[in-house]
């Protein structure tokens, strides 16, 4: 089955890591050799709601698209994934990744001996997936994919019946004045606008999710590939309690 995949690349400030470069390089010519067509759409803003939003009405307005699949620019992910995205055929699917923030005052264990910092840090590391269990706890998966209650948009793919079936869910509004010509039909979902749970405040992806479960839709996350998440990291330390640390002063 050919496919017609609308990438769209929410951006905050028009720049893209090399890394998201040379990935998405790689996904072009994955969904080439598939023989899959695409087309790009790049939104630079400080609202990554209404970004999300237009990305999803402009696809709406346009048919000829068969998936959405948004990319965070912020992030180097294996072309392998989107593409079993596609083949799996799910109305919703993500690939897991991890969040860029980390607990540097996690106590290293010793069930921990023996692990590369690397290691650590991907054991130990928030995903932006949340499993649906079963009665022990334990995720249950089948091809590197488990049904999840949300994950992430930074790998993401939605086929058209994604956001169809939340539209009665979305609050619907007229375009953005910016975004009004790229809306044919004058009107605006916002599939993406973020609510709350059990008295909680629910980011965009997650909002988005939950619309999609309420409309009776499954959510699917592709476990078994490996992402990097660029960002700002904390490193500090002492000289001398590096030395402490290290045995060699006491």
């Amino acid at each position: 089955m050919s496919h017609h995949v609308l990438i769209c690349l929410p951006t905050y400030s028009e720049e893209v890591h090399i890394n998201f470069a040379f990935s998405l390089l790689d996904l072009t010519r994955a969904l080439t050799d598939s023989g899959s067509t695409y087309e790009m759409l790049h939104v630079a803003s400080s609202q990554i709601v209404r970004a999300r939003n237009f990305f999803a009405n402009y696809f709406l307005n346009h048919p000829k698209f068969t998936h959405l699949l948004f990319l965070d620019t912020d992030m180097k992910f294996p072309a392998e994934g989107v593409i079993k995205l596609l083949a799996a055929n799910k109305a919703i699917a993500g690939v897991a990744y991890p969040f860029r923030r980390q607990d540097l005052d996690r106590s290293i264990s010793s069930t921990d001996t023996g692990l590369t910092m690397r290691q650590w840090l991907e054991k130990y590391a928030d995903y932006t997936f949340a499993p649906i269990t079963d009665k022990n706890g334990d995720v249950n998966f089948i091809n590197g994919f488990a049904e999840a209650r949300h994950v992430g948009t930074g790998v993401f793919l939605a086929q058209r019946e994604a956001f169809e079936a939340t539209m009665p869910l979305s609050e619907c509004y007229a375009p953005p004045a910016q975004y009004k010509s790229s809306i044919a039909n004058g009107k605006f979902y916002g599939f993406f606008e973020t609510i709350e749970e059990d008295g909680v405040y629910l980011g965009e992806d997650v909002s988005f999710c939950l619309r999609a479960r309420q409309a009776g839709l499954t959510i699917w996350a592709l476990i078994d590939q490996t992402v990097v998440h660029y960002g700002a990291s904390e490193v500090s330390g002492q000289y001398l309690q590096a030395m402490r640390l290290n045995g060699k002063v006491t």
